[in-house]
């Protein structure tokens, strides 16, 4: 049967990426948070899924954090994870329409953050020019964005080594990838296994090159503060598995508009 990217594979995400070092990840980032913007109380993380980054990142700052993702299932994954009394709440929302109307959080807010490839899920240009639209509106005034993007190189170089399987008790699959250098189109299909019912989802994302994000981000209302190689702050370039983009909403002068 087929299934909707993450409603299924939702059950087994965490044993599936727990090779990433989430504590790595939000090193680096609140880093990146603090260099760039050392102000920031409030946090927005687009794409967030379980909320594994959330869970290491919101402490390293004591943000109020806002954990938003389009899936509802892995979200159920994250709201199970998190004390009762963590300052995390968590929002169903696709990232290019997400809201904060009705919520008692600051709005606008300090930083935005949309990692570990959300934007390569956007196939089509228009929907990451208003993926960065809806960022410019969520962040207040000198607030930053901290997005990143998975490029052309690292499917190129990477893609046959993501062939993988696994297995708990009661949670299996295997996991294929492929990568059409033509299209720079990343497919991923999942065969899950689920309390003995089988699932199938495909997962399909673009491979951006670093010039196509730089411009869609000179085109937007937002600022390029800097991008980043993977995990450092060397400067990115074209053969960057990763690019980390730190964005910024510009700041009101004395006789801007609000």
């Amino acid at each position: 049967m087929s299934a909707e990217p993450y409603s299924v594979l939702a059950a087994g995400y965490d044993f599936v990426m727990r090779h990433v070092d989430y504590d790595a990840w939000a090193t680096y980032l609140f880093h990146l948070l603090r260099e760039h913007e050392g102000e920031i109380e409030t946090v927005v993380e687009l794409g967030g899924g379980t909320g594994s980054l959330a869970r290491r990142l919101q402490p390293l700052g004591e943000y109020r954090y806002l954990l938003t993702d389009g899936s509802e299932p892995m979200l159920e994954r994250a709201r199970d994870k998190l004390p009762d009394a963590a300052p995390i709440r968590c929002m169903q929302a696709d990232f290019t329409t997400v809201s904060l109307d009705g919520l008692d959080l600051q709005s606008p807010v300090d930083a935005v953050i949309l990692v570990y490839d959300g934007l390569n899920y956007l196939l089509d240009t228009t929907d990451v020019q208003a993926l960065l639209k809806r960022i410019h509106q969520l962040l207040r005034p000198g607030g930053i964005a901290i997005v990143d993007q998975s490029t052309p190189a690292n499917s190129k170089a990477n893609h046959s080594r993501f062939v993988d399987e696994g297995a708990t008790d009661d949670f299996s699959f295997v996991r294929e990838n492929r990568y059409d250098p033509e299209t720079r189109r990343h497919e991923t299909i999942f065969e899950l296994t689920v309390n003995g019912e089988h699932w199938t989802e495909r997962h399909v994302q673009r491979a951006y090159s670093r010039h196509e994000v730089q411009s869609l981000i000179e085109k937007s209302p937002l600022t390029i503060d800097a991008s980043y190689d993977a995990f450092t702050t060397d400067p990115a370039h074209d053969e960057s598995y990763r690019v980390h983009w730190v964005l910024s909403r510009p700041a009101l002068g004395p006789n801007s508009e609000r």
